[in-house]
């Protein structure tokens, strides 16, 4: 196949990744509330919006928005810092966590979905090449 029409295979393949479909749906899983939702469990259920923002790609107006629309919705609080009285500390909260388990199984239902369907010998080259996809994209890119 020549550069050209593999070029726009590749193109066309990735228009298809974003449709309302099973990856979609789990890649859907980490973003915007979810991703903090993950962070906080993986933190212990509490962290400083400095150190989320460090781990995710939003902005600290972007994180503030939707750490207010968490609260608004009881999934978080946030709380005065003991170790610095001028700044804040976000904490999950018993709802937050529910919230977490109930996504945390939808992932795992979607991810098992997957691998029923494509078979392990395939799903471990995915991953391989998944793998291999987020290496060259964390290069530097040639001039």
């Amino acid at each position: 196949m020549d550069k050209d029409l593999l070029t726009a295979e590749v193109m066309k393949t990735f228009e298809n990744l974003n449709s309302e479909n099973i990856l979609n749906k789990l890649n859907l899983s980490f973003k915007g509330e979810n991703a903090i939702l993950m962070l906080l469990n993986e933190y212990g259920g509490i962290s400083t919006p400095g150190k989320l923002c460090e781990r995710i790609d939003f902005t600290a107006a972007r994180l503030s928005a939707i750490i207010k629309s968490m609260e608004s919705k009881g999934l978080v609080e946030k709380i005065q810092n003991p170790d610095d009285k001028r700044s804040t500390i976000v904490a999950m909260t018993a709802q937050g966590y529910e919230q977490f388990m109930r996504l945390r199984e939808e992932i795992v239902i979607n991810a098992l979905t997957i691998i029923e369907k494509l078979g392990e010998e395939d799903v471990v080259e995915f991953l391989r090449l998944i793998r291999k996809l987020i290496d060259i994209s964390n290069q530097p890119a040639a001039e």
